[in-house]
């Protein structure tokens, strides 16, 4: 965020923030913790949080189909294990009517979820019909004016199109500017022509915007500068522990290339260690995004190492017999550096005595790309694949 920007909430020119729905995808959708939960601190604050409606039906959309796909794996399992006969026949039926009763609450769990996260940000709800003109909108999209492009399936862009001027309506009635968090390239070219709508990609960057203490600030500039002098705040261990205590935060996604048709047959991971950034970068990078008197909240990066095992199963086609041959399976284990965030929490006397009081891993998605990976057998010259492939 520039300064420009951070001048104007100071001056009381913006006086509203808005999120796209990009912004809850990329925070894994987690309403009731890490940033998103953060957005609690404005209500009765004198800034408020706006969503277009639109906005509101998209995150209620992406948080069914989360939902849903998540009860399809566990119905899956379920299903697991009555084929397997894992269990009693009374457990079974206890398993089956568990799959069924959550698959009945997903849709009104997905909206409950959102009522409740409007309700703690005390966010008003702006209906396109309220501020938006079906001429002015379809004079964007014959002209090709912002979101829309000059190319490309336009009709892709109608929705962004109509969050947009809805929130330009709003702003305008409302007399005040609105800074708003999106990361879509589409919403900031309608920002840069925009004189009532302030884009900014970064939802951190956002809250420390509007954190006008200057013990905030400042407090951020300390935990950062304590890299340098011997980590005088114990950041590292309190993040090592929460790593370890909080490990379900980091999603692995694994591509593998090999001659052999390959499926992912799970992985493991187990973590040594974290690195802090330097003192320099931190105290670039450490944003303050929540304060009151003897709290602050400072958003911190770090990169965790990490030993991840992960487990292949290998099948060949066979042109004779027109199936699937198994091939085999692998375990392959690789170092990982895991760059991640969280959000610390400090108390007492800020920022002079200040102790870290809890840490919050924010969700975090790490990409591996093994190559040429093969079965174990091929390397290992005392195993006989045909003997392998009997079994």
């Amino acid at each position: 965020m520039n300064d420009t920007t951070r001048e104007q909430i100071a001056r009381g020119e913006i006086r509203a923030i808005a999120l796209d729905t990009s912004i809850f995808d990329a925070n894994g959708l987690a309403l009731e913790s890490g940033l998103l939960e953060q957005l609690s601190q404005f209500r009765d604050s004198g800034v408020t949080v706006v969503l277009p409606k639109v906005v509101t039906r998209e995150v209620e959309r992406h948080l069914l189909r989360n939902s849903s796909d998540a009860i399809a794996k566990l119905q899956g399992a379920i299903r697991e294990t009555g084929r397997h006969r894992t269990v009693r026949d009374a457990t079974q039926q206890q398993l089956d009517q568990l799959g069924r009763d959550a698959a009945d609450e997903v849709a009104g769990r997905a909206q409950r979820r959102l009522e409740d996260w409007i309700e703690r940000t005390a966010a008003v709800i702006a209906h396109e019909e309220d501020y938006v003109a079906l001429g002015d909108l379809m004079q964007r999209y014959f002209d090709a004016l912002p979101p829309f492009g000059t190319g490309g399936p336009k009709k892709h862009e109608f929705p962004d199109a109509v969050a947009l001027l809805t929130l330009d309506g709003w702003a305008r009635k409302h007399g005040t500017k609105v800074l708003v968090v999106s990361a879509d390239s589409d919403w900031k070219r309608y920002g840069d022509h925009s004189g009532t709508l302030v884009l900014v990609d970064d939802l951190a960057e956002a809250l420390s915007g509007f954190q006008g203490h200057a013990e905030a600030r400042e407090a951020a500039r300390c935990l950062a500068a304590s890299i340098g002098e011997q980590d005088s705040y114990g950041l590292q261990d309190a993040l090592r522990y929460a790593v370890q205590e909080q490990s379900h935060k980091f999603e692995f996604r694994i591509e593998a290339d090999s001659q052999f048709s390959v499926e992912e047959d799970g992985m493991e991971a187990s973590y040594d260690d974290v690195e802090l950034p330097d003192a320099g970068w931190a105290e670039l990078t450490f944003e303050a995004v929540f304060y009151r008197e003897g709290e602050v909240v400072v958003q911190v990066n770090a990169t965790a190492l990490a030993r991840v095992t992960s487990y292949f199963t290998f099948d060949k086609w066979d042109s004779v017999d027109h199936e699937y041959m198994s091939m085999g399976n692998a375990t392959i284990k690789t170092d990982e550096r895991i760059e991640f965030e969280a959000l610390v929490t400090l108390t007492g006397n800020i920022p002079r005595e200040m102790t870290i009081e809890s840490v919050e891993l924010l969700a975090t998605r790490h990409g591996m790309h093994l190559n040429d990976i093969e079965p174990d057998w091929m390397s290992s010259p005392d195993d006989d694949p045909d003997e392998m492939n009997a079994r």
